[in-house]
């Protein structure tokens, strides 16, 4: 499978106290759209993709998509990354 869109939603949180940069979307072979990345800035200043998750009882996080490859997982973040980087400069 392959990234064909990646669409971001910038938007900062640090205001707030929050570390979300931007919010984006994801479609795959132009079949699949998966909606709620995260770009979100470490602690260390850097950013990473989060993948989408759902808050369940008890405030742990319950993954909504899992890539069962590392190549998809890797290039799915990528993709992200490079689009949040353009959409920002």
């Amino acid at each position: 499978m392959k990234v064909t869109r990646v669409v971001i939603y910038p938007f900062d949180t640090s205001s707030l106290g929050g570390q979300v940069k931007a919010m984006a979307d994801v479609e795959l072979d132009g079949e699949l759209l998966i909606k709620g990345f995260k770009v979100v800035v470490s602690k260390k200043g850097g950013v990473f993709v989060s993948f989408p998750s759902k808050r369940v009882h008890g405030g742990k996080y319950f993954d909504l998509v899992i890539p069962l490859s590392r190549d998809l997982k890797e290039h799915i973040r990528e993709e992200i990354l490079r689009a949040y980087r353009a959409k920002v400069e």
